[in-house]
Order: structure tokens, then sequence, then C-alpha cells
């Protein structure tokens, strides 16, 4: 009897993966974002969106119980589903618009002069994540995954660390929240 390792070739291996369209990689993508529409702001969505240096998706997890039958046995079972937050990782420029961009937002959520928070549809957008394929033609490569966060607001922004002794440029993270996504997944 042949052994599995037997009927491996690079060639089959480079096939499949090719039939699967290649390897993902995680340097092609971007970040649409759609703010409130009653969010006044400077610094417009589409002039900061391609400083986005990192993203992550989202990820989806279960809260579980431990259901018991007879006092015979257990079975963890799920009984809610956990949105974790997304994070934004955005360059640094030095009129600073995506941080004063996030911070309008914010802002928007709950103003730091009378403490009133916002409706919450009043406060909500949308942000899209899309991914690429590796091809020559960049203008021509159709998203190859596309996640959308829908009812998005910024739950954190994260702090920067200056200091007299790093000359390395400024970037910060936004943690976004979001009630649900959708993808483009079938």
């Amino acid at each position: 009897m042949a052994s599995p390792a037997s009927h491996f070739s690079i060639d089959t291996f480079m096939s499949k993966l090719d039939n699967k369209g290649s390897l993902a990689r995680r340097n092609r993508f971007t970040v649409e974002i759609i703010p409130p529409s009653k969010l006044r702001t400077n610094y417009p969505a589409g002039s900061i969106e391609f400083l986005v240096k990192n993203a992550t998706f989202p990820g989806r997890s279960f809260g579980t119980a431990n259901y018991r039958h007879a006092g015979k046995f257990s079975l963890e079972v799920p009984y809610e589903i956990t949105e974790e937050a997304v994070s934004l990782t955005f360059l640094g420029t030095g009129d600073w618009a995506a941080r004063k961009f996030w911070y309008n937002w914010s802002e928007h959520i709950q103003s730091i002069q009378s403490y009133n928070l916002s409706y919450y549809k009043d406060f909500i957008g949308t942000i899209t994540i899309k991914t690429y394929k590796d091809q020559e033609d960049p203008k021509n490569d159709p998203p190859s995954h596309v996640v959308k966060l829908m009812e998005a607001w910024p739950k954190a922004i994260g702090s920067i660390d200056l200091g007299w002794e790093n000359s390395e440029e400024v970037d910060f993270t936004v943690d976004i929240g979001y009630s649900y996504w959708e993808t483009n997944a079938n």
C-alpha cells in the first residue's frame, strides 16, 4: 500500500491552489468608510481611507452554556453570537487628518461640551473592507472577498506614544463597533 506522501507532488498542490484562486495576500486590501450623514467634519472619509495601514476582518464567537441531561453527561451548546471589534490602523500625517476625522465622529457620538449622547441611528455608519487577488492590473481586479460592517461606529481611538528617543512614523488604531456584518461569501 502506497503512503499518502507518495501521492503528493508540488505540481498537484500548485494546480489545486490555482483552482482556488492562489493564496490570499494580506497587503491587497482597501477600506471604504461611510460615516453618518449627520457627521460634520472638515476631513472627508475619502481623504483618509488610503492611510489604513492594517485592518482586521471581524471575528465571531458563540457564548455557550452547558446542557445537562439526567445528570449523566454535559453538552456545551451555543446560545448567543458575539461579534468582535474590528481594528483599523492608520498612518499619521502632518495635518493629523485621520485622527481628527475620528475625533469628530467620537464627538458626534457624545459631545464633550454637554456630555449628551446622540441617538444610535444618528451616529452609525458603514465600513467596507475588500481584499483583492494578486494580479498584474489592480484597476481591473474585482474584490475577491468583501466584508461590510453594518451600523459601525468608533468604539475606541487608540493612544499614541510620543518620545524624544523615537523618530518612527506615527500610527494609531481605531476599534470599530458594529451591529452585524455581511459578506459576499456564498
